[in-house]
């Protein structure tokens, strides 16, 4: 074989063999569904779970086993690996959609129907894993209480992560540190990655027992309690209700804002938290005292806003859908169709902000916004500098160099230009695509919610919904839960290949 792809096939067997062992989380995810299944008394759903979890655990046994013997992957190689990883597992993640809607023992209902369409399923699986919320189900009350059940269970996978599920039970081939920061990660709050990851997991648990018990304590039944409460902490929207949260009182909804918010805050922050038992470490960094302001400063906008054009004050609504859409949670207690232009908009840049960097919501995250700001800032102050002066460079207190000042600003001014060109692109196509009802502010709105892995949605997103659309949205669901670029790296490392290997036979035909 011509070196360079032999060389290339290394590194394929290398990502084929960590994606393999990815491919034994769903394959678990699946069989702990089957006690639900006998619960809810639905044993059509046992088939189509156990199928799934044989392919899974099967192909990943496969794949693992054949290319066991594979060399270390570079960076960018576990980059790939990442990407990969969460664009396969939905493929299987879709398996169980698919097979109770086409069961003849499920009752017969408009949204199950939807689900024999392959490309809803799978739209419901990316969304599911992703954490994003945006939903094929027309009124989820109608979906068969197993695959409600996936659903918030996929959200709640997903919004931790799949890679660091991987790492607290699992043995990767590759660097863990690559793969787990490839999922938008970077601080440990442990001695080790893995000691990190199972506290992430413990801490996790902890607020998902808490925020179930506290919505049945609010006056959720149990089964409510227990979707909602994993959903919400996921920061992920799915709802088993045909109206999200409108379906329930106040006290339900004040209540579905803390978890929400709780799920915003970062591991590390949840963790000084638990151990040092102060509130006041949840301000003492720079992103989260940017979260409560935005949360407090936004929601006042927000109210100004209804208040003074539509002449409403609906306090509690308000301040719902923007938590609901800085935390890129996705839950609804009222129809965005109805809302002004400019309401859209805010909570289109409520939903491109996200939560803080570390925590299970998406967005571009807060420690990036701050480095923008940050950098606004500092431009000022170097214009204002006498020639004698030196520019400093303050970071959480501390002083930082020129250098790494420059660093964090070109990461975050990147990943920036990044997000405003795809999301310009996916307004574009939505604007063929979608009904002529909906506007530009419209379109900005879903696809903003989508790249931010938010959830909440104008209506775009429907089963009626063009193919191109769905496929679109789907992109930018996967993009936004990996913050784009590990996505964009898969994407062009064929090209990449193709053309090293091409170049490399022709200059060994001219020698």
């Amino acid at each position: 074989m011509f070196r360079p792809f032999k060389t290339s096939w290394k590194y394929l067997a290398t990502v084929l063999r960590d994606v393999g062992i990815l491919f034994h989380i769903p394959g678990v995810m699946a069989l702990c569904s089957l006690p639900i299944c006998l619960i809810a008394g639905e044993a059509y759903a046992i088939l189509p779970f156990l199928l799934m979890s044989g392919l899974s655990i099967g192909i990943g046994q496969a794949l693992y086993r054949f290319f066991k013997n594979a060399k270390q992957a570079q960076l960018r190689h576990a980059l790939i690996t990442v990407a990969l990883g969460w664009g396969l597992i939905p493929f299987l993640g879709a398996i169980p959609i698919i097979g109770i809607a086409m069961s003849t023992q499920a009752e017969p209902t408009l949204s199950l129907s939807y689900f024999k369409e392959p490309l809803n399923a799978l739209f419901e699986a990316f969304s599911g894993f992703t954490s994003t919320g945006l939903s094929m189900a027309v009124n989820a009350a109608e979906l068969p209480q197993s695959l409600q059940w996936w659903r918030s269970l996929m959200e709640w996978v997903g919004g931790v992560g799949v890679i660091v599920l991987m790492i607290s039970v699992l043995e990767p081939s590759t660097d863990p540190y690559q793969l787990y920061s490839f999922e938008g990660r970077q601080k440990m709050i442990g001695l080790t990655l893995r000691s990190t990851t199972r506290n992430i997991w413990w801490i996790y648990c902890v607020y998902t027992v808490g925020g179930i018990f506290l919505l049945r304590i609010l006056g959720m039944d149990w089964w409510g309690a227990l979707n909602h409460g994993m959903t919400a902490i996921s920061t992920g929207g799915f709802s088993i209700t045909g109206d999200s949260m409108a379906a329930y009182g106040s006290a339900v909804q004040i209540g579905i804002i803390v978890i929400m918010i709780l799920g915003a805050i970062s591991f590390r922050v949840h963790s000084k938290l638990l151990r040092q038992k102060r509130l006041s470490v949840l301000w003492k960094d720079d992103q989260h005292r940017l979260l409560w302001l935005l949360l407090g400063f936004g929601g006042l906008l927000l109210l100004g806003e209804r208040f003074l054009f539509l002449k409403q004050i609906t306090g509690l609504q308000v301040f719902f859908q923007w938590t609901s859409a800085l935390t890129t949670c996705g839950f609804a207690v009222t129809d965005e169709k109805g809302w002004s232009i400019t309401s859209k908009l805010l909570l289109a840049i409520a939903m491109v902000f996200g939560g803080a960097s570390g925590s299970t919501a998406g967005g571009l995250k807060l420690n990036r916004v701050d480095s923008l700001l940050r950098a606004i800032s500092w431009r000022f102050q170097r214009l204002s500098l006498l020639p004698h002066q030196m520019m400093r460079y303050r970071l959480q207190q501390d002083l930082i160099t020129e250098a790494e000042a420059n660093r964090r600003i070109e990461s975050a001014a990147v990943l920036g230009v990044l997000w405003i060109t795809l999301i310009i692109s996916g307004v574009m196509v939505l604007l063929h695509v979608a009904s002529p009802r909906y506007t530009l502010a419209d379109t900005l709105f879903e696809a903003a919610s989508a790249l931010g892995s938010a959830g909440l949605s104008v209506g775009i997103t429907h089963p009626q919904l063009s193919w191109v659309g769905k496929v679109v949205l789907i992109l930018f669901m996967w993009m936004g839960r990996l913050e784009i670029i590990p996505v964009l790296a898969l994407l062009i490392w064929p090209i990449t290949m193709l053309n090293r290997s091409l170049g490399q036979f022709a200059q060994k035909l001219r020698r």
